[in-house]
């Protein structure tokens, strides 16, 4: 199986406007930004988009907004006018984020592939790199590049003078399953136990994360920044349990639960739901409701588990999964 992650200039296309060569990671997640950005201040069709304001708002420099700009000229979301600047072509709240069409980058393609072969049993636990370069077609650079994010996500290690591997993850059903029921007899009970001790501050920081996901990035933001929200929520959560054995138990639980996080990739309404129940909790803590924040702590993580992803059974490979 080869995966296309060169990325062509369409013949006939030059100029400012024409499509970027090489697009990288950065470039298209800032475009999205500067969308989300203008969607949220509500922008209207016309509206000028300048290089140094949106420079400030994002904090980068005014280079690579440049060069998001060309990739959203390039997409029709953008109007570049010679020595006048860039121009929204549609109000931003009228076009629906996941029409956005900012197109997805050769690492961003070879991740998500890497974790979808790996979640179906098409890749062995230990990782050969020269077999991924000829699987997927693509260079060992790259490779490099997209298992140190792997690791940074915490789904590959690899130890010094041994090869990268997969980290165990929930990717059998008894397995699974066992670890939501152990999920659902810890959260809540920590937060009932009797060192349980909410912070103002962190149940504020949690509460200005779901605010801002709900405003419009969970429907566009890359997969990583939604599952560590995710991860920081529950981890924070366990944190306020001052006990050491269920702080170590949820970390271990997020780790082997990434994986099945970026099945739900695609299911942006699901996230933005989960976001909805992380603010009820939120909100019950603050108001200093133990109980009511339990019980809708182990609401929310049945609702997750009854949402289990469709898993294949070890060893059974379709003679197309086969092929590289």
């Amino acid at each position: 199986m080869s995966l296309s992650v060169v990325q062509r200039r369409p013949r006939g296309r030059t100029g400012p406007e024409a499509a970027p060569e090489n697009i990288s990671r950065f470039h298209a997640d800032l475009a999205r930004q500067i969308l989300g950005l203008a969607r949220e201040r509500k922008l209207g069709a016309g509206h000028q988009l300048k290089e140094q304001w949106l420079a400030e708002e994002l904090g980068v420099s005014r280079s690579p907004v440049r060069a998001a700009l060309r990739l959203l000229a390039a997409r029709g979301m953008v109007r570049s006018v010679p020595n006048q600047g860039c121009f929204l072509t549609d109000a931003a709240d009228g076009r629906d984020p996941e029409d956005w069409d900012i197109p997805p980058t050769g690492e961003e393609r070879l991740h998500l592939a890497i974790i979808r072969d790996r979640f179906a049993r098409r890749l062995d636990q230990r990782i050969n790199v020269t077999e991924l370069v000829r699987r997927y077609g693509v260079t060992r650079s790259m490779v490099g590049r997209v298992l140190s994010r792997l690791a940074d996500e915490g789904l590959v290690e690899r130890e010094p003078g041994r090869p990268w591997s997969f980290v165990p993850s929930l990717d059998e059903p008894a397995i699974y399953e066992d670890s939501y029921r152990f999920r659902i007899l810890v959260e809540p009970e920590a937060i009932l136990g009797p060192g349980f001790r909410p912070d103002p501050v962190q149940i504020e920081r949690l509460r200005r994360v779901h605010v801002d996901l709900l405003d419009g990035p969970v429907h566009t933001a890359p997969f990583q920044r939604l599952v560590d929200a995710d991860a920081d929520f529950h981890q924070t959560i366990a944190g306020f349990s001052g006990n050491r054995f269920i702080i170590q138990a949820i970390q271990q639980q997020t780790r082997l639960r990434r994986f099945v996080e970026y099945q739900f990739g695609a299911d942006r309404d699901r996230m933005a739901e989960s976001c909805r129940e992380h603010m009820a909790i939120l909100d019950a803590l603050g108001a200093g409701d133990l109980r009511a924040a339990a019980e809708l702590m182990r609401e929310h993580i049945a609702v997750s588990r009854d949402l289990r992803p469709s898993f294949r059974q070890p060893g059974r490979q379709t003679r197309a999964s086969k092929r590289t």
